[in-house]
């Protein structure tokens, strides 16, 4: 979540947000947290520079994700097809400067039926691979922006869902008495008060054997 907020110049009031949207990617794709940093700190800067959304943006990484393209390379390849794609002199016939410009541009592109040679004309050939996945899955990035644009209170959802089981009673019952031995070993308390006194009673009677 902090490296798609930096990136994209979110306030600590959108993380949020981010949160929700990465709860619905990963359970949409084959995103984890390892794969979204790795990617997102490459792409997020120059998304957020062609105002393309991170809802847009975490889209398109499920997609290159499911096709087997590595995290690395999935981001290094969108950081480049973004920055490509704002060139006003591309054969686009125009530039991409929001997420609207972006859909726009790989419906166009999808309809086109485009081979590799015309991709290769696009784009460099090391993201041809990417480009050419981002304009086949055109329908599958779009329906994934419009679910994570509708995400708002994913993240909480599944945590109640989670927590709803034996294991999340299980889970919260080790945390109360995880609380409970920290209020005993560090607290104030009259609890405390007395078995610190009758802890330090038993060490002198030990020492005092010990002595003996």
């Amino acid at each position: 979540a902090g490296a798609a907020v930096r990136g994209f110049g979110l306030d600590a009031s959108e993380t949020e947000r981010v949160v929700d949207v990465m709860a619905v990617a990963f359970t949409s794709s084959a995103l984890d947290i390892e794969k979204w940093q790795t990617s997102m700190t490459k792409v997020a800067p120059i998304a957020a520079g062609a105002n393309v959304s991170i809802e847009s943006t975490a889209a398109i990484m499920g997609k290159l994700t499911d096709a087997g393209i590595e995290a690395s390379i999935a981001g290094t390849s969108m950081r480049n097809i973004f920055l490509k794609m704002q060139d006003s002199s591309s054969d686009l016939g125009f530039s991409v400067n929001s997420s609207e410009d972006l859909e726009r541009a790989l419906l166009q592109l999808n309809s086109e039926a485009l081979t590799n040679e015309e991709i290769m004309q696009l784009v460099d050939l090391r993201q041809v691979a990417a480009f050419a996945t981002m304009v086949n899955g055109t329908d599958t990035i779009i329906g994934m922006t419009d679910a994570l644009e509708d995400a708002n209170g994913a993240a909480q959802d599944m945590a109640d869902t989670m927590a709803d089981t034996l294991q999340g009673d299980l889970i919260t019952s080790q945390s109360a008495w995880e609380g409970f031995q920290l209020a005993i070993m560090n607290g104030s308390n009259n609890i405390s008060k007395y078995l610190r006194e009758g802890t330090q009673i038993w060490t002198f009677i030990l020492n005092r054997w010990s002595d003996n």
